[in-house]
């Protein structure tokens, strides 16, 4: 079953919340990652889960600076890899 891109957001921004954000922190998609204080290393894991939690592998040629510089730059380019 696919999955939608806002539900990908959705649950995404969840996990940011719970495991790297502080609580008064509101999250927006669309604000680069860096902008939250979200390092490299942090957006690897996002990866890692995207492909544990949904099934969808992102290949390594599209792992860019552009693709990964947001959540929701990073959920378009999931989506676009759904099998």
């Amino acid at each position: 079953m696919a999955v939608t891109k806002e539900h990908l957001i959705e649950r995404i921004s969840d996990y940011l919340t719970k495991r790297f954000l502080a609580s008064e922190v509101v999250f927006n998609p669309k604000i680069a990652f860096a902008d939250f204080g979200i390092d490299s290393m942090t957006v690897v894991e996002l990866v890692m889960y995207i492909e544990e939690e949904f099934s969808i592998v992102i290949p390594a040629d599209q792992l860019t600076g552009d693709n990964l510089a947001s959540l929701e730059a990073l959920a378009n380019c999931a989506i676009q890899n759904q099998a």
